[in-house]
C-alpha cells in the first residue's frame, strides 16, 4: 500500500494540533487551577456551575437584604428602648407629682425636666437609618415624619405605609415603622406627645388646680397606655429581627452547599493535571521531532 506524501502531512500535522490544544487547555486548567475554564471542557458540568452561580448570586443578594435589614431594625429597637425608658423616667416623675406637699413652685421646676424629655422623645421618634431614611415616617421617609413648636405641640408628617425589603424567595419584611401607631393610637396619631404636653401644662398651672390630683392621674394612665404602645412595637421588631436572623442562617448555610457543589464540579485534581500536561507536552515534542525527520526523507537519500 502506497501512502502519499499530502496524507502523511496531514495526519502529522493534524495530530500534534490536537496535542497543542490539548496542552494549552492543561496549561489554562493549571493556570487557573480550575477544571473547566472554558464550557467545552465539560458542557455539563459547565451548565451545572452557570446554574449553581445563579442560584449563589441570588442567595447573596438576600444575604445582604438580610444585614441591611437587621441594621435598620436595630436602629428602630434601639430608638423605641430609648422612648420605653423616657416615658419610665417619666411616669416617675409623675408619680413624684402627686406629692401634694408640693408646692406649685417645685412643681414648675419639673416642667424644664418634662420639656426634656418630650425633645428626647421627638429625637428619638425622627431617628434615622443613618443616610437620610427616616425609620418612622411610614413610607414618607425623606423628611423628619414628627415636628413639635415650643408649646409641645407634636404634629405627624408620615404616613400609614411600610417599605417591604426581600429576605428570601418566598418572604418579605417592612423595615419601616408607622410613627402614629408608635407614638400615636387610633384617636391621634401624636397621642403619646399630647400625654407629655398634658402633663407639662399641668404642672404650670398657678394656682393648683383643685381636681389636680384627678388630672393627673389621667395622665399617668395615658402614659402607661403610651408606653404599652412603645412594648408591641419593639416586639413587632424583635420577631422581625429574629425571622431575619433565622433566615440568614439558612442563607449562609445554602452558600456553603453551593459552594461545595461548585467546587466539586470545578476544583481541578492538581496531580493529575501536572501529570497529564507533562505527558502531553512529551508526546508533543517526540510528535514535533518524528515529523521532523519523517518529512526530510526523500528517495535521493538512497541513490548512491
Amino acid at each position: 500500500m502506497q501512502i502519499s506524501t499530502f496524507s502523511t502531512y496531514y495526519t502529522s500535522a493534524n495530530g500534534m494540533s490536537n496535542l497543542q490544544s490539548t496542552l494549552q487547555s492543561l496549561q489554562m486548567q493549571l493556570d487557573t487551577q480550575k477544571r473547566v475554564v472554558n464550557p467545552s471542557d465539560d458542557p455539563v458540568a459547565s451548565s451545572q456551575i452557570l446554574q449553581l452561580n445563579q442560584s449563589n448570586g441570588v442567595n447573596d443578594q438576600f444575604i445582604t437584604n438580610n444585614k441591611s435589614v437587621e441594621s435598620t431594625l436595630a436602629i428602630s429597637e434601639t430608638a423605641i428602648n430609648s422612648s420605653i425608658n423616657v416615658m419610665q423616667a417619666m411616669k416617675e416623675l409623675a408619680v413624684q407629682a402627686g406629692n401634694g406637699a408640693l408646692s406649685t413652685t417645685q412643681l414648675q421646676s419639673m416642667q424644664l425636666q418634662v420639656s426634656q424629655y418630650f425633645n428626647q422623645l421627638v429625637g428619638n421618634a425622627n431617628t434615622t437609618d443613618g443616610v437620610g431614611t427616616y425609620l418612622f415616617a411610614g413610607t414618607k421617609d425623606t423628611s423628619p415624619p414628627f415636628t413639635a413648636d415650643s408649646t409641645l405641640t407634636a404634629t405627624y408628617g408620615g404616613d400609614t405605609g411600610q417599605r417591604l425589603v426581600q429576605i428570601s424567595s418566598s418572604r418579605s419584611l417592612p423595615v419601616n415603622e408607622v410613627g402614629s401607631s408608635v407614638y400615636g393610637n387610633a384617636s391621634s396619631p401624636t397621642a403619646l406627645f399630647d400625654t407629655v404636653k398634658s402633663f407639662y401644662n399641668l404642672l404650670g398651672q398657678n394656682p393648683k388646680p383643685a381636681n389636680f390630683a384627678t388630672q393627673l392621674t389621667t395622665i399617668m394612665g395615658n402614659m402607661d397606655q403610651a408606653t404599652q404602645n412603645l412594648t408591641n412595637a419593639q416586639a413587632s421588631i424583635g420577631a422581625r429581627r429574629k425571622e431575619n436572623q433565622d433566615t440568614q442562617s439558612a442563607a449562609s448555610g445554602a452558600t456553603l452547599q453551593y459552594q461545595t457543589a461548585i467546587s466539586s464540579l470545578q476544583d481541578l485534581d492538581l496531580p493529575k493535571a501536572i501529570s497529564d500536561f507533562s505527558l502531553t507536552q512529551a508526546s508533543l515534542q517526540y510528535s514535533q521531532l518524528t515529523f521532523t525527520k519523517v518529512t526530510s526523507l526523500s528517495l535521493f537519500n538512497y541513490i548512491s
